[in-house]
């Protein structure tokens, strides 16, 4: 007996990127203002809650006036940041971190 071919029937399925989000929801992508506002939410974010990392950033800043006036701010704003006790959620993540790296998994 043969085998008769038939061609497949076609999947609906939609188009897909390479990072899987689907192209509708990739042409229905927000406003400037949208963008703008989470830009703004996450820069407000990391100042408040990675005060700690701010010194160690300004120090790579190099030498010159610009970054002369930029350490001593960065590490005022941690000190207070540290005070108001924002920099516990930054200390517990990393704790997180290191306590996985020592599993080695």
């Amino acid at each position: 007996m043969a085998a008769l071919e038939r061609p497949l029937p076609p999947v609906a399925t939609s188009p897909v990127s390479a990072d899987a989000i689907p192209l509708t929801l990739r042409r229905r992508g927000g406003t400037t203002r949208q963008v703008l506002a989470m830009t703004a939410i996450g820069a407000i974010v990391l100042v408040l809650f990675a005060a700690s990392d701010l010194p160690g950033w300004a120090d790579r800043l190099g030498d010159g006036p610009s970054a002369d006036a930029v350490r001593p701010l960065a590490q005022e704003w941690n000190r207070v940041m540290a005070q108001l006790g924002f920099d516990r959620p930054h200390e517990a993540l990393r704790d997180a971190v290191q306590r996985m790296q020592e599993w080695r998994w």
